[in-house]
């Protein structure tokens, strides 16, 4: 099911489909659905719980900043 929503919206983002709760009890994820951004170091560096628009200019803005080597957008 999740496989199938990334393929129909094309998004290219990994997804974790935590059957046994080992990473929501990891990251303390207190509601659904729970998103994590995480660099490229492995560290967490944002996230929010419940829905987001995350299809806005500012959202990805946000994150194009987050995940910035540097921590500033190309």
């Amino acid at each position: 099911m999740v496989r199938d929503y990334l393929n129909k919206h094309k998004l290219t983002i990994r997804s974790l489909v935590d059957r046994d709760s080992r990473v929501s009890a990891l990251y303390g994820v207190r509601g659904t659905p729970t998103r994590f951004l995480i660099n490229r170091a492995g560290k967490v560096v944002a996230g929010s719980v419940g829905p987001r628009d995350w299809d806005s200019e500012e959202a990805r803005r946000l994150i194009a900043t987050l995940l910035a080597p540097d921590g500033k957008p190309s």
